[in-house]
């Protein structure tokens, strides 16, 4: 293994052969916080699968932690030794979801400034990047971890979201489509998906244990007011928007600019209106 170096990308990406990194951010912590998260995404326009062992920083070895949701709706977080990347997917840290964390923050992180790091890659090797610091996380965001659902039944979220992407494939008619992230919150679900430079956002609900695309659409989808008009109660309305708005900030507006130049709505012939 080599030692790889690269230019970000505009909107601050960075690009390893066909394995992009989208957005590696570390929040802003106040000046009594240790441990700090660190969220981006990444997209592997490979034939090949890669995992990511570790990243390293001047504080310490970035943690890779994830929830584990039990029957009771209660979530705890649970470390991970590396990260797959598989072939054709886009796989996220973001808030509420798998993440890191620098367990040893030695004094605060201000935001606007940027803190270097190496990336340590399976296949590609060692990377040297940077993490911007975002503007400072709110107790108030939307996290499953702190926030146990009570939403009855409890679904397979992996499953769902499986079954999700294939049903924006096919509605869409676009089997080469890269879909995610995706969000969900009872039997409704927000789907991005991308196919080269352009994308959109998907609404989907769940119909007779099959998940349907009503339409696609760009950055209106996420007024409340068109949740409201569409049937979704308010709680998992919030829920939703909440999950969008952190996935969508681990990719960062660069990336997920694509969606909202998505022009107006559009909906599959299998859809009714």
């Amino acid at each position: 293994m080599t030692l790889c170096t690269a230019l970000p990308a505009a909107g601050h990406e960075f690009f390893l052969g066909d394995l992009q990194i989208i957005h590696p951010a570390i929040p802003a912590t106040p000046m009594s916080a240790n441990p700090a998260a660190a969220y981006m995404a990444l997209a592997n326009d490979g034939t090949e699968d890669e995992r990511l062992l570790g990243i390293e920083t001047p504080f310490c070895t970035v943690r890779f932690i994830h929830p584990v949701a039990y029957a009771q709706g209660v979530a705890s977080m649970q470390e991970r030794a590396w990260i797959d990347i598989p072939a054709g997917e886009i796989v996220l840290l973001s808030r509420g979801d798998m993440r890191g964390i620098l367990a040893n923050v030695n004094g605060p992180l201000f935001e606007g400034d940027e803190l270097t790091g190496t990336m340590i890659f399976q296949e590609r090797g060692r990377f040297d990047m940077f993490f911007m610091l975002d503007p400072m996380e709110t107790e108030t965001e939307y996290d499953p971890v702190t926030e146990p659902q009570t939403q009855t039944p409890q679904i397979d979220r992996a499953a769902a979201i499986t079954e999700i992407a294939t049903a924006v494939r096919v509605g869409l008619k676009t089997p080469e489509a890269i879909v995610a992230p995706v969000a969900l919150a009872g039997d409704v679900a927000i789907a991005r998906w991308t196919s080269g430079a352009k994308g959109a956002r998907a609404f989907l609900r769940r119909c007779a244990e099959s998940w349907q695309v009503e339409f696609i659409s760009n950055d209106s989808l996420l007024l409340p007011a068109t949740l409201t008009g569409l049937g979704v109660p308010r709680r998992d309305s919030a829920a939703l928007l909440a999950e969008v708005t952190a996935q969508e900030n681990a990719l960062g507006r660069a990336f997920t600019a694509r969606f909202d130049a998505f022009p107006g709505t559009a909906y599959p012939k299998s859809a009714s209106r």
